[in-house]
């Protein structure tokens, strides 16, 4: 009769779970930008700890300082030294323009981890840079960064608006007839009686190159 024979059940190794971090910025001091940090602490404090598959590293965070350039972002700094020596797998962050100010630096440092094989997860975006080719991320930077570029210049449009509407339109130089005193626009008479001589004529039935050269 065949004897049965007992195999011990090989323990079961824990599945690895990804080393997790978490960065962000706030550009400014103020009361408002501090609450704003403290919330994204928070947030991927909690967010990194409902997975049961992620470990939380650490949440690395610079305040009150100015995402153009990467050199001056201590944290910023000491989380991609932790990266270099692969402690770290993922890094949340709540936009490109959190982790960068300026895109073409964000690009580099994305493709300095993507070769380390670590992904950068920009929540806004919708973006894990691992699961993107080199080429779709060129792209999809480069896209970034004009939109980002035409929301400036929109803002900048804006502002002049309103800096017009309540009367305190500010330039580099102040039109024809005008003189900027204490930022807002003031009648320069001299000049003035010129533009009030110009429509004045027009008026009365003058081409422009008849005006040119009357003037």
């Amino acid at each position: 009769m065949q004897k049965v024979k007992l195999i011990s059940p090989i323990t079961k190794q824990g599945v690895k779970k990804s080393r997790v971090c978490a960065y962000c910025r706030v550009s400014t001091n103020s009361a408002d930008q501090l609450n704003s940090y403290s919330a994204q602490i928070r947030v991927y404090t909690k967010m990194i700890k409902e997975h049961s598959e992620w470990e939380l590293i650490e949440i690395f965070a610079d305040e009150g300082i100015s995402g153009m350039k990467a050199d001056n972002r201590e944290e910023f700094q000491r989380m991609i030294r932790m990266c270099q020596l692969k402690q770290i797998d993922l890094i949340l962050t709540k936009s490109v323009s959190r982790f960068a100010r300026n895109v073409k630096e964000a690009l580099s440092y994305v493709r300095e981890l993507k070769l380390l094989g670590i992904g950068v997860q920009f929540e806004k975006e919708g973006i894990n840079t691992l699961s993107m080719g080199d080429e779709m991320l060129l792209n999809t930077f480069s896209a970034i960064a004009q939109e980002e570029s035409k929301a400036i210049s929109q803002n900048q449009r804006l502002s002049i608006v309103k800096r017009m509407e309540s009367g305190e339109y500010v330039d580099s130089n102040a039109p024809y007839g005008y003189r900027l005193v204490d930022k807002k626009l003031e009648v320069y008479e001299p000049e003035a009686q010129i533009v009030r001589s110009i429509y004045q004529l027009y008026l009365n039935g003058w081409s422009t190159s008849e005006i040119a050269r009357e003037l």
